[in-house]
This record gives structure tokens, sequence and C-alpha cells, in this order.
């Protein structure tokens, strides 16, 4: 109980400092995008703000995650906190077709949390769960889904991570490289589900095996 109410705490204060010093005033940023960069000294200097609020993250979510390194990039999203990357020689944003998918054992819980559908589909999705008893129903749903891609100074790896929700800052080295690929978008992969059972044009239903 004291966790929660430390960490509820900690969300507060990270929304005062957000409304303060939030969005970065003196950095150089993405057009349409939350990510701001600028060299390392100036990001270093931006960070102090945010830094205690960090720590005290880190050490509130340790027994929460025990199976994950205790770093920024592994806090939970719902905190709120910005993510910094230091030292970064070049970043790359992509816009990649994506889906959503739930799985259902009913039409009840499917049409509450997909809406809904014609007549005819309620009752094909309705045969399909009552012909066996290990069917089930796939929802899907497309979207274009934005990530960014991040190479560190002196690493091979690079980070992919969704930033549009809590935003990104990046302390950049002198080579620094932005290269925003959102008018390319990647292929989605293909699809193993087809002759959907229903589609609501928002969702499309499937058939499956459980």
């Amino acid at each position: 109980m004291a966790d929660a109410i430390e960490i509820q705490n900690l969300k507060q204060d990270i929304q005062l400092l957000r409304q303060q010093v939030w969005p970065p005033q003196n950095l150089q940023f993405v057009e349409g995008l939350p990510i701001y960069y600028a060299s390392q000294r100036d990001v270093d200097a931006y960070y102090v703000a945010w830094k205690p609020l960090i720590e005290r993250a880190k050490i509130l979510c340790r027994p929460f995650m025990q199976d994950e390194p205790i770093d920024e990039i592994h806090l939970p999203s719902h905190l709120n906190l910005p993510l910094f990357f230091f030292h970064v020689d070049r970043i790359r944003i992509n816009k990649t077709r994506a889906k959503e998918s739930k799985t259902f054992r009913s039409t009840i819980s499917l049409v509450d949390k997909c809406g809904q559908f014609e007549q005819n589909e309620l009752l094909a999705m309705k045969a399909w769960i009552e012909h066996d008893d290990t069917a089930a129903l796939v929802a899907h749903r497309e979207f274009v889904d934005l990530r960014t891609y991040v190479f560190q100074h002196g690493s091979n790896e690079y980070t992919r991570t969704r930033f549009y929700v809590n935003g990104i800052v990046l302390g950049t080295e002198s080579n620094f490289k932005l290269v925003d690929a959102r008018d390319k978008p990647r292929k989605q992969r293909s699809d193993s589900y087809h002759d959907p059972l229903a589609d609501n044009s928002v969702w499309k239903v499937f058939g499956k095996y459980r």
C-alpha cells in the first residue's frame, strides 16, 4: 500500500514537472512529433530537472521489475517520464503498418470490445464458436505504428522504441543524423488469417482454434 501511494505521489510530481518544462523550450524538435534533440551538453542541462524523478522511479519500480535492468528505457510508460538517450549518432523514424489483435471466447464479449456487426456476421461468429470446444474468435484492427530506432555512439546495436506517448530527448554527437522515413511506410508482414467471418470496417474477425 505504501508503495502504491509513493508511486501515485511520483506520478503527480512528474505531471507537475511536465507542466513546467515540457515540451523543452531550448531544444530542436522533429515537426509534428515529441522528439527533441540537442548537443549532449544542452541535454545534460535539461536532464538535471528530470534526474531526481527518474531515480525515484528506479527505486520504486525495482520490486516489480526483477527480470529487467533498472534504467530509464525499461521504466513503465504509465509514469509518463520522457525517455532520454545520450551520445546518439543516428535516429531513424519509421512508419509501419501494424495490427492490434484480440482473442475472444464469445460473440458477446467481442461485440462489447469491437462494436456492432451485421446480423449474418454475428450468426457466422456464433456458429464458429459453437462448432468446436477449442474454437475461438480473433479480431484484427489495422493501424499505422510509429517507432524510432536509436543508434548510440560506440554501439553496433540500436534501441527500438515507441515515443509518441511520453516523448524522447536525444543528446547528440557532432555527426548526428536524423532519418525521417515516415513517407515510406514499411510493409506489414503477411497475415496468416484469411476469409474473415465478419468485418465492420474497423475490426476483421477470423475463426481460429485455441
